[in-house]
């Protein structure tokens, strides 16, 4: 990628922002990531989900891939920055279930290969417990960065920071830009945003980035990320106590993507019937895995089907239920029973 390794001349970050991205051994093209093929031409950030971080900085930890279990490294990086006990209790997936834990896809593909993408995620969290305000101006510098390439090619830069974990929530990280950071990101990259002593990164970008994300919280935690600038699409909560009742809560006014036990280019459902006791909600369904633009779907009323895909250590039995099942051959029904209800999916 020649934009991001032939600039013609250095690219001379804020003091601060350039001594916390030293800190915690990033680059400014590290903070983001485009190599995702479904995200294609989209910038994403991916940090250790849930207690991956923990695990990761624990002496006992014992994974099941050496991405799942202890990583000398990150151990050694958070305690030379003084994180090291907020490392070991923090929990970056605070609406995580036991199954999304398992399934969880930052061990699919490359990142359950090896150490190497653990430690470069790892960094990334640790950025976050280090400062997350400087860690956010770093993101805001990052985004900058990619903007630049997606306006050379014509295009509008969309963005998911919450690509692996739910921990930082951005929708209230209040993050300042001075005159010379606006005027900074303008002439280096292209950027036109307004200095202010505070706002989330939703609102400095609104007008220049589309920045979207995947939630599992409650109605009123999508709704305050959607009024912060996000495109949210809110997350089935398979093997949740009130996983029926969560999304007949947030499917009037968010999309809902529903991960199913069916391989990627086998046909998707036309309809999923979500029901418990005598109320019931059907909706249509689209292809989830084609491309991640999600806000090209329909916002509300809309399943988005997610294939599933192989989450690199993860233990059968505990991840399953993450997953809503896959007809029997000859089959164009499936039903899946729920903690507090019922999910039908028609093909």
């Amino acid at each position: 990628m020649p934009y991001l390794s032939t600039p013609r001349r250095p690219v001379r970050l804020p003091a601060n922002v350039a001594a916390h991205l030293a800190a915690v051994r990033l680059k400014l093209p590290d903070v983001l990531t485009v190599s995702n093929p479904k995200t294609q031409d989209n910038a994403i950030r991916h940090n250790l989900p849930g207690k991956a971080l923990a695990n990761a900085c624990r002496l006992d930890a014992d994974g099941s891939i050496p991405a799942r279990g202890h990583l000398p490294a990150l151990r050694e990086l958070a305690a030379s920055l003084g994180v090291l006990d907020k490392a070991l209790a923090v929990d970056f997936c605070p609406f995580a279930t036991p199954a999304c834990r398992e399934a969880c896809l930052n061990w699919a593909g490359r990142g359950g290969l090896g150490d190497a993408v653990a430690l470069a995620r790892g960094r990334r969290s640790l950025s976050m417990l280090l400062d997350p305000v400087a860690d956010a101006r770093a993101t805001l510098f990052s985004i900058a960065w990619h903007h630049r390439r997606a306006a050379a090619a014509g295009r509008r830069l969309a963005c998911r920071l919450a690509g692996t974990d739910e921990g930082a929530h951005w929708h209230r990280l209040r993050v300042p830009v001075s005159v010379a950071d606006a005027q900074l990101l303008s002439h280096r990259f292209g950027l036109t945003v307004a200095p202010t002593d505070g706002a989330t990164l939703g609102e400095i970008l609104r007008d220049s980035v589309t920045l979207y994300d995947y939630h599992k919280g409650p109605l009123s935690y999508l709704q305050a990320n959607r009024d912060a600038g996000w495109d949210v699409t809110a997350s089935f909560r398979t093997d949740a106590a009130d996983a029926v009742a969560h999304a007949l809560s947030v499917a009037p006014s968010f999309r809902l993507a529903v991960p199913v036990a069916i391989r990627k280019g086998e046909p998707i459902p036309r309809t999923l019937t979500l029901s418990q006791g005598d109320q019931s909600l059907t909706l249509p369904c689209v292809d989830g895995d084609a491309t991640d633009d999600r806000f090209r779907d329909p916002d509300r009323l809309t399943v988005v089907v997610l294939s599933a895909k192989r989450s690199r250590g993860a233990d059968p039995l505990i991840a399953r239920p993450f997953f809503l099942n896959g007809p029997e051959p000859g089959q164009t029904e499936s039903v899946t029973t729920l903690s507090d209800g019922i999910a039908r999916l028609q093909w």
